[in-house]
């Protein structure tokens, strides 16, 4: 054993200075620990409850917060779903649009097409030539394509639009009768469709009154010649016999009137102020017969040197009267001739413009031309 100073140490003695550690006996099982242990190393039971419930505080804390980040995920995972979901819906919507507008674009590509083709065909008809129907601004610029077609062959005209033109429209009428529109267009192409067979109709009535015309012109021709015989023959013929009973006829009153001043007042009144149409309709048909078959045996009426005596004129002005009134006539006459036509026209381009503004507002432009 060593001594020194008198102090005896035993051999491995821990330092004089150095704190022996104090273990923790554990409450359950009493195994004793170390102090810095915080549970039993035996059976587990907290040495510290204070410590314990921090950690038991602390181990809720975790938990929650994974709870709370499992209830996040979920949730974010459902407003993805959600936000997939309606996106896919307004894709689905989207494309079920677009291939509902390309449908409708396509069926009328192909009524255009067949609207050039077989519609086309009756206005190139009717108005002797390649035209589109589509560039007329007005029912006024369709009467005089088609009153010109006339003038160029008017002796043949009724007969062409009667054997040939109407045939052609009804052609058109059988190739739009198999068409299926989209149901967006089906409206408006059973208003194109009706439009049809009314033009048909009204284009037939017309040609029945292009027959009528040469009449008509036949008859006004007969009165400047039968008048201009009137004022050059100084005595009776069959021609001015009959031109004064035609004064007579269709004049009411002529007996009454004092000069010839008198009578162009009249025919001014009846052919500017009021209809010229039927004012000549009636004198065409009621007085046309007495200059259009005159009596080569006829006699002088006892009026007639008195007809001729107040109504005389170096300057012919009455044969200018009648043969304006005439003319007058014959312009309002092709409007009326062309009337119930012209009405169908405008029923037409307005189903024809219709057709066309369904697809032209699905490509989102402004309506127009078919073509």
């Amino acid at each position: 054993m060593l001594r020194e100073r008198g102090v005896f140490r035993p051999p491995f003695a821990a330092p004089s200075d150095k704190r022996e550690e104090i273990m923790i006996a554990c409450g359950k099982c009493g195994h004793q620990n170390l102090p810095s242990y915080q549970t039993c190393s035996r059976c587990g039971t907290a040495l510290n409850p204070a410590a314990a419930q921090a950690q038991d505080d602390y181990r809720r804390l975790l938990e929650q917060r994974a709870a709370e980040g499992r209830k996040k995920r979920v949730m974010f995972i459902g407003i993805g779903l959600v936000a997939v979901g309606v996106f896919a819906w307004r894709y689905s919507a989207d494309a079920g649009k677009k291939a509902e507008a390309q449908a409708v674009i396509d069926f009328v590509e192909q009524w255009a097409g067949l609207e050039k083709r077989e519609t086309g065909l009756f206005w190139n008809c009717v108005m002797a030539g390649d035209v589109d129907v589509g560039m007329f601004q007005n029912a006024n610029q369709i009467q005089q394509r088609i009153e010109g077609a006339y003038a160029a062959q008017s002796k043949t005209f009724p007969d062409h639009i009667l054997t040939e033109c109407l045939s052609r429209l009804e052609r058109a009428q059988q190739a739009f009768a198999g068409l299926s529109p989209p149901a967006s267009v089906a409206q408006a192409l059973e208003a194109y469709k009706a439009s049809l067979p009314e033009l048909k109709a009204s284009m037939a009535l017309f040609a029945e009154r292009l027959k009528n015309r040469k009449d008509t012109k036949d008859v006004d021709s007969l009165i400047q010649e039968f008048g201009n015989a009137w004022h050059i023959e100084m005595n009776p013929t069959p021609q001015t016999i009959a031109f004064e009973k035609f004064l007579h006829c269709a004049v009411p009153g002529l007996s009454g009137m004092k000069d010839a001043q008198e009578m162009l007042e009249f025919l001014a009144d009846a052919c500017y102020k009021k209809d010229p149409v039927a004012f000549m309709d009636r004198v065409r048909k009621e007085c046309g017969p007495i200059v259009e078959n005159p009596d080569p045996a006829a006699k002088p009426s006892k009026s007639y040197k008195l007809t001729n005596k107040r109504f005389y004129e170096e300057e012919a002005r009455m044969l200018a009267a009648w043969d304006s009134c005439g003319r007058r006539s014959q312009k309002g006459k092709k409007s009326e001739d062309l009337g119930e036509f012209l009405i169908a026209v405008g029923d037409y381009m307005q189903a024809r413009a219709a057709v066309v503004k369904v697809a032209r507002e699905l490509e989102g432009g402004p309506s127009g031309s078919a073509h």
